[in-house]
């Protein structure tokens, strides 16, 4: 495994949290491989463009791709097209999006990628905790106890795991990331519908880092 110790792959997803991970990553002295997985979600389209975008003004050359979208049968919400007819609160969004499992699948997937090629280690941009059943402080322990018994000396490091955005905020402005780059929408692929509660918290972390940005 990683005789190096810096060695970290990421999951991406083109979103705000990940990509301010990848960035904090980067400036801690990492060495980052930063992965993503197709697993048949609607927003594909919009989210390798914006990956695409923000691993150019990273210097990134290489991002590795995992392909695997007959997952989208496992699945159920408005990632594959199974939109709510009507929403009105939050927790009604949370349980329309929800995509049963999907971080857990994401992680063993990337998790098997990264014994292949010798790093011990994966990191998830998971926020806040108000949130899905699969971003909480327990399930990330979970997953790592479990990775750590199939594969050996094992880690997941996930920063953000049940903190408030405020430090995902303050860190975009800290490493300028570029965060108007990004793609964060649940519910249709090429672009955001501004209407969703992906689409809804990214406007709202943009607004607070160009606020913060124009205090500085």
């Amino acid at each position: 495994m990683d005789t190096f110790g810096n060695r970290v792959a990421i999951l991406v997803s083109g979103g705000i949290d990940s990509t301010v991970l990848l960035y904090r990553l980067i400036n801690e002295g990492y060495e980052v491989t930063p992965v993503y997985i197709n697993y048949g979600q609607n927003s594909q389209c919009g989210e390798l463009s914006a990956i695409k975008s923000i691993m150019d003004s990273c210097l990134f050359e290489k991002l590795v791709e995992i392909d695997f979208p007959e997952a989208r049968k496992l699945g159920k919400g408005s990632l594959v097209g199974e939109y709510p007819s009507e929403v009105g609160k939050t927790e009604h969004w949370f349980q329309a999006e929800f995509f049963p499992n999907r971080n857990m699948i994401l992680i063993s997937l990337a998790a098997a990628y990264c014994y292949k090629i010798g790093i011990s280690t994966i990191a998830i941009g998971v926020v806040g905790k108000q949130s899905y059943s699969d971003t909480t402080k327990a399930f990330i322990e979970a997953m790592n106890a479990a990775l750590s018994i199939s594969l050996g000396n094992f880690s997941i490091i996930a920063p953000y795991v049940e903190k408030s955005r405020t430090i995902v905020v303050k860190d975009a402005v800290k490493y300028n990331v570029p965060v108007e780059k990004t793609f964060s929408c649940n519910s249709v692929g090429d672009r955001h519908c501004n209407y969703c509660i992906s689409c809804f918290e990214r406007e709202r972390v943009i607004k607070r880092v160009h606020l913060l940005r124009k205090k500085r």
